[in-house]
């Protein structure tokens, strides 16, 4: 929740922080400040990852959930430009540039969490519906634009109110998850790990003091992560902004839209998981590379709909939705099984936040564009964009190896093992 609230509300909270009279500008401004986020990632990521593994996975969620959550509903407050000027995008930048610390340290431990819990024979299936929890967001958010597009019915109080009640959403997970997590066990495998003394108080010099081998896989990971979490963010993150400021889609009917889109992405999460568990993780990363690059032209073709094609809407965004989610439920299994328990924690989150800190930049680069030559350019340019990531997605595939039973195997390792004193 902690980043999806600023993807429903971009031309309005872009229009108060830094109005101009070129939406695109704007926009350059506010996904700047989304872009901070992004770039803070790693280091919260280097910070935490380091966290996880040397001190345990549910510590880090603890304080990651409560930073995310607090620095993300602190937008609500961000004061206007007609108020204090250039301090407004300066005020939300700040606040984006810790939030983001936070967000990279919650996947250190959120990502790893559940695939270590989870049995061998269902660890594709069920960290599927976890990796799902990304498009449930997106649900949630959808609801929540609802209700608030209801609350604030005119153009005028959405504009001065109801942007700021979105970033509200954030509060839910200290509601809803700090409770579960409470009662939920430590990672089993991270705990027998620390019982053999496989752990290491530092996992990042362990990282990189790693065989050849190792680093060979983060590299081809990092390759995966920039082209994958940037498709994400290009289409997932980037529709309710495509929809209001080319289709001029009302804020009711965008909620519905995106509900539905988003519920597309859980059932491709969770099947896109549940597949893997059967043909393993790299064809399926293959075949999905392949129609994510296929598929980019949807972005044209949903430019050409008027806003008020509520059914051709969702019919082109459902596929987008659910093969994104899909290729992104593969590659969260393939991140956990590909490096082994006591530097877990570190490189997933470092490879999955580098990649979304570099994500990151695509829609300012969109928006640029869109500056300069204007909004007609919008789908072209998306498609374009989403085309050469799904690309790059597929190119570092292609290098990979299967990881499919790699913690089953490294579990039977060490409990073969004698406990050291």
């Amino acid at each position: 929740m902690s980043f999806v609230a600023l993807t429903f509300v971009s031309v309005e909270a872009a229009k108060a922080i830094y109005p101009s009279s070129t939406l695109g500008i704007s926009l350059i401004i506010f996904w700047g400040g989304f872009a901070a986020g992004s770039v803070t990632r790693p280091i919260g990521a280097a910070i935490f990852g380091h966290d996880t593994d040397a001190r345990g996975r549910k510590r880090s969620l603890y304080i990651n959930i409560l930073g995310s959550s607090i620095f993300t509903a602190l937008l609500a407050a961000t004061p206007t430009y007609a108020s204090v000027g250039i301090y407004s995008p300066i005020i939300f930048i700040g606040l984006r540039l810790i939030g983001g610390v936070f967000i990279g340290g919650l996947i250190a431990g959120g990502l790893v969490f559940g695939p270590e819990n989870f049995p061998d024979r269902y660890r594709g299936f069920l960290t599927g519906f976890a990796e799902s929890g990304g498009s449930w967001a997106h649900v949630v958010g959808a609801a929540w634009l609802l209700m608030i597009s209801f609350i604030f019915a005119t153009t005028a109080s959405f504009d001065t109110i109801g942007w700021r009640i979105m970033f509200l959403v954030s509060i839910l997970p200290l509601v809803l998850i700090l409770p579960v997590l409470v009662r939920t066990p430590e990672s089993n495998i991270y705990q027998l790990a620390r019982k053999k003394r496989k752990t290491t108080k530092n996992p990042l010099k362990t990282l990189v003091a790693e065989k050849k081998s190792i680093r060979k896989v983060f590299m081809l990971s990092l390759i995966m992560s920039i082209g994958l979490l940037g498709y994400d963010n290009m289409t997932e993150n980037q529709f309710p902004t495509f929809l209001e400021a080319f289709n001029k889609v009302p804020h009711t009917l965008l909620a519905e839209i995106v509900l539905v889109g988003a519920l597309a992405g859980v059932v491709g999460s969770i099947l896109g998981g549940f597949i893997s568990q059967y043909t393993g993780r790299k064809p399926l990363s293959i075949a999905g590379g392949v129609i994510l690059i296929a598929i980019s032209y949807l972005y044209i073709h949903l430019g050409t709909l008027p806003g008020d094609a509520y059914y051709a809407i969702v019919l082109t965004l459902m596929p987008l939705y659910f093969f994104s989610s899909v290729s992104k439920a593969d590659f969260s299994i393939y991140l956990n099984e590909a490096f082994p328990t006591s530097v877990r924690g570190s490189a997933l989150s470092l490879n999955w936040n580098l990649g979304y800190g570099i994500a990151g930049v695509w829609p300012i680069v969109v928006s640029a564009v869109l500056a300069v030559y204007g909004l007609k350019v919008y789908p072209i340019t998306a498609a374009v964009t989403i085309a050469l990531l799904g690309l790059m997605y597929l190119i570092g595939t292609l290098f990979s190896k299967e990881t499919k039973g790699n913690i089953l195997r490294e579990k039977e390792e060490m409990m073969s093992e004698p406990d050291s004193s």
